[in-house]
């Protein structure tokens, strides 16, 4: 299953390393409203496997970096769930940020940075409480760590007046978490969040009495569709031993107590 991941990242290596000695080749796959004009609409998307600059100490770092990320969480997030499912997120997550970029003026926009962050906020809501080592020796809470690493880069896109690098890198963390949050059903480690997911998960899931055993309730683990009555209890057991009862939508909590009346 990390074939795909793997095609990807060397895909953006490779790329990527050619755009640094050639560039033209950067030229026509960056975004850029130059490139729309011309009708580059592939640039929507090629922008993610070219780095912005040419060969250098900064250039391979940034480019390692990302991809060193990419393969960390990546890994584990198509691990969870189907390939599909990760390509969706990391393209979806680099397509609106290419819009959004447009509509900022004499834009041009380069780099995996955005996709890669969707990924790690889609990680952290999908792996909650997990632990991470700073400096590969600190232990530190998932979520806090890579909270402070979106605050420490929009710090420096602000300070330094980049409002489209601060737009797009927004709105990729955003689609990043509201991905996690309607397509793999999962909320967030953060409790100021908690009625806000729980109104969005209960709007998703409300279906009219009669058809609810024909709806669709996804498995947190491989985002299937299951209808089995044991495959739904040990799903919202799953969610329950993670997130609390709380995390249940009155019509789960409902089939729930069908299930175990109908089995006693």
């Amino acid at each position: 299953m990390r074939t795909y991941l793997k095609v990807l990242i060397f895909f953006t290596i490779g790329v990527s390393l050619a755009s640094g000695f050639f560039p033209q080749l950067y030229n026509w796959l960056a975004l850029s409203w130059a490139g729309m004009e011309h009708f580059y609409f592939w640039q929507l998307i090629t922008y993610i496997f070219v780095e912005p600059g040419r060969i250098s100490l900064p250039f391979i770092i940034q480019l390692g970096f990302n991809m060193y990320i990419l393969w960390m969480f990546g890994s584990a997030l198509i691990e969870r769930s189907h390939p599909r499912l990760f390509l969706t997120l990391y393209f979806g997550a680099a397509l609106l940020s290419g819009l959004t970029s447009l509509t900022f003026p004499h834009s041009i926009l380069s780099g995996s940075t955005n996709a890669v962050f969707a990924v790690l906020v889609a990680w952290i809501i999908v792996n909650p409480g997990s632990q991470l080592l700073l400096f590969f020796a600190i232990p530190f809470k998932a979520e806090w760590l890579i909270l402070a690493l979106i605050a420490f880069s929009l710090l420096i896109n602000l300070t330094s007046a980049n409002w489209m690098a601060a737009s797009t890198l927004m709105v990729a963390c955003i689609y990043g978490y509201l991905f996690a949050l309607i397509v793999w059903r999962q909320t967030s480690p953060f409790s100021f969040l908690r009625n806000f997911e729980r109104k969005i998960l209960r709007f998703l899931e409300k279906k009219p009495k009669e058809s609810y055993h024909h709806s669709k309730i996804y498995d947190i683990k491989s985002g299937a569709p299951v209808l089995d009555d044991d495959q739904f209890m040990d799903t919202m057991l799953d969610r329950i031993s993670r997130h609390g009862e709380d995390s249940l939508t009155p019509a789960e909590k409902k089939r729930m107590r069908e299930i175990s009346g109908r089995k006693k």
